[in-house]
């Protein structure tokens, strides 16, 4: 017969005490550990981001695209243009192309970025090095007149006003467009030279991306609500006022190319995040800017069909862009909505 006193209870009492504190601690591991499990899963299958959006409000609309890294720039083709073209202007004694506005010189990136991208095709095509020189030439005119953010972005702004009707930009204004193209530009001059500058300059670029709307300053990424969703744009024309943001179609994909050139030679996951929520915007966007028996609308939205209507050849454009979206993404949607418009006008 064991006789209980109070030492004996004591020391009984202890170890059932130690007892269920080491199964508290072990069951508390195995849910920690069950919860590092899961956020490694979510992190390996693109689902991290769901998780963010769950704890922090309503989602993005985002679809979770797998983009191959293998892929090559939808800038570069297999041609060579004839040196003396004149379509984007006259190269100075510098080899610098000179756009000119209404006869006088000015700054810009857009047209700056298509010459670059047809003077690459063609010195990878002929290996003349004449057209090399001239891409880069004009590559260098653009970096020393942008300007870099206290974040470190890099930035191309237009110096002269572009007022259409009723549009507003101010001055200076910027350009998701001119963003996108300019982190091409700098990815492709890095894939054909070699030269790590142009892969710096395109990280420096791509982080503009990440710049809200802001009152004064440099911006172009625009977050809107639409059915419980957060969808993404990327603003070709950054207005003064909010209503005249209007998601311009072509010069939003644009932007998303540039996105996908820079992830090819990065990598970066959060890049891919911009533009897995983009191209699901723009995607599901759809209904808004077809304009079915006719040419598409330059915009998904009211003020920009009354800005800039529906011209018949940025239709053909907008087609070309969704099949490249359908071929980066492997959305078939993009290829549907392709085969929609060009039903409805075949341009």
């Amino acid at each position: 017969m064991t006789i209980q006193t109070p030492a004996t209870t004591a020391v009984a009492s202890n170890a059932q005490f130690r007892r269920l504190r080491r199964r508290r601690i072990i069951r508390r591991r195995r849910i920690a550990l069950g919860i590092v499990a899961m956020v490694v899963v979510l992190a390996v299958s693109g689902g991290l981001f769901s998780l963010r959006d769950a704890i922090w409000g309503p989602k993005f609309n985002h679809s979770g695209f797998e983009l191959s890294r293998d892929g090559t720039s939808p800038y570069i083709g297999r041609f060579v243009v004839p040196l003396e073209d004149t379509r984007w202007g006259e190269t100075n004694e510098n080899n610098v192309l000179v756009t000119k506005l209404h006869g006088q010189a000015v700054y810009h990136p857009v047209n700056s970025a298509w010459y670059i991208s047809q003077m690459l095709s063609s010195y990878q095509e002929s290996k003349n090095p004449q057209y090399l020189d001239r891409a880069v030439s004009t590559a260098n005119y653009l970096v020393k007149w942008s300007v870099t953010d206290d974040k470190g972005a890099l930035w191309f702004p237009y110096r002269f006003a572009h007022d259409v009707r009723t549009l507003r930009l101010g001055t200076p204004w910027y350009s998701g467009m001119a963003q996108g193209m300019m982190t091409s530009v700098f990815v492709n001059l890095y894939e054909t030279t070699g030269d790590k500058h142009w892969k710096k300059m395109a990280a420096s670029t791509v982080k503009s991306y990440d710049q809200p709307k802001v009152e004064a300053g440099p911006w172009f990424q625009n977050v809107k609500l639409l059915d419980g969703k957060k969808f993404l744009y990327y603003e070709e024309y950054a207005a003064l006022a909010d209503e005249q943001n209007a998601h311009v179609v072509n010069g939003h994909i644009y932007a998303l190319y540039g996105l996908y050139d820079y992830y090819r030679i990065s990598g970066d996951r959060h890049v891919k995040w911009l533009f897995d929520v983009g191209a699901s915007s723009i995607r599901d966007s759809f209904g808004a800017y077809r304009n079915p028996g006719k040419p598409s609308w330059y915009s998904p939205t009211y003020y920009g069909r009354t800005v800039w209507d529906n011209p018949a050849n940025y239709h053909k454009g907008v087609i070309s862009q969704l099949r490249t979206m359908a071929g980066m993404t492997g959305d078939d949607e993009f290829s549907r909505q392709a085969d929609l418009l060009h039903a409805d006008h075949d341009a």
